[in-house]
């Protein structure tokens, strides 16, 4: 089984979190390749059996080079690979993740980020494993850090945080191995 962390990060929260998914993978026996996706980067997303995508939320959104990425994808794979109805695809699977401060309104801000990454690999066929929302802290206003709906979230995400998601893909590799027999 192999697997593919495809991430970009603005501020470093995003990275944390990816190298901790991507760490859990390898210590369960998962080949897997990080990525911090680029303006040039191309590979195949059918290549792998897991996919984790994930970027910081930048207006309920991914940052520029991952919906770049993600769109160009889908066009790429719309004629050939992408059918009606998107029928899963046998042992194929994913997972959305983001980083978040959500100091207006919350992990609302992040869940449209997620839903979205969700819909992409589902039109590739991918069962959904997981949807996770990291709170993140909020880089050069440091008010925004104290001040938001989430209270303090300075040094966020934190060694709670990344122990969680070290323990959600823990989760899934059993789950997997499992379905597999």
């Amino acid at each position: 089984m192999n697997a593919l962390v495809l991430y970009d990060s603005l501020g470093g929260n995003t990275e944390k979190v990816a190298r901790r998914i991507h760490d859990t993978l390898t210590a369960g026996g998962v080949a897997s390749e990080l990525i911090k996706v680029a303006e040039d980067t191309e590979l195949d997303m059918y290549a792998y059996d897991i996919l984790c995508l994930g970027s910081p939320v930048i207006a309920w959104g991914p940052t520029n080079n991952m919906r770049d990425f993600v769109m160009k994808k889908l066009r790429a794979y719309h004629k050939d690979h992408i059918k009606p109805s998107a029928p899963l695809r046998p042992g194929k699977f994913a997972i959305s993740f983001c980083t978040y401060s959500g100091t207006h309104i919350g992990e609302m801000e992040a869940t449209p980020l997620t839903k979205w990454f969700s819909a992409f690999t589902a039109h590739l066929g991918c069962q959904i494993l997981g949807e996770w929302n990291v709170v993140g802290e909020f880089h050069n206003m440091e008010d925004v850090n104290v001040n938001g709906r989430l209270g303090d979230i300075r040094g966020r995400p934190n060694d709670a945080d990344l122990l969680e998601i070290e323990n959600r893909v823990k989760g899934l590799l059993a789950g997997i191995a499992a379905w597999k027999g």
